[in-house]
């Protein structure tokens, strides 16, 4: 009896602090794929058409579909470019777009770079737009909000589950 007691006391010694529950890790963003064959300045930009990868002034990327020959979704609610560095307090942000997905088309695009903020209308087909960021704070990520991503497969018109807004051609960043 004495020997059950001691093993019990141990076993439960041994599991306290212990749960079933998993534990959840907190969301880490995707390290992108950047090769040391991909270089270019911000003025020259992410190709996302051109490159099947980002260059090495790119930190990390949430929030984008793998690569296609004609650019790149974005892929959910937010897609994330964090930088190596801080970005320049003023410049103007050039994006081009190959392409809107039907439930965005004609639905601003926000678009956040530390303390400023402004949109683009999503619309069919390409589409060049160019915005001027005047930040106060210091910011190494851009941040684009779609307001309506949406599968393909949901909408009945393919078999695409991705969540899609718009499709980014390219993306340069004007000092």
């Amino acid at each position: 009896m004495k020997l059950s007691l001691i093993f019990l006391v141990t076993v439960m010694i041994s599991l306290a602090g212990c749960d079933d529950k998993p534990k959840e890790l907190p969301a880490e963003p995707v390290v992108v794929d950047v090769h040391d064959d991909y270089t270019a300045t911000l003025a020259e930009g992410i190709q996302f058409a051109d490159k099947p990868n980002y260059p090495s002034f790119i930190k990390s990327v949430t929030g984008m579909s793998d690569y296609e020959s004609s650019g790149r979704w974005t892929e959910g609610k937010n897609a994330v470019f964090t930088f190596t560095q801080n970005l320049p307090a003023n410049f103007t942000l050039e994006i081009d777009l190959a392409d809107t997905f039907s439930t965005n088309i004609g639905k601003e695009i926000q678009v956040q770079v530390g303390d400023w903020k402004g949109q683009f209308l999503g619309v069919i087909n390409a589409s060049n737009n160019k915005l001027l960021v005047k930040t106060a704070t210091p910011a190494n990520s851009i941040i684009f909000t779609i307001p309506k991503p949406e599968s393909p497969v949901n909408l009945g018109t393919g078999q695409d589950v991705r969540l899609l807004g718009v499709k980014f051609k390219f993306l340069k960043i004007r000092v």
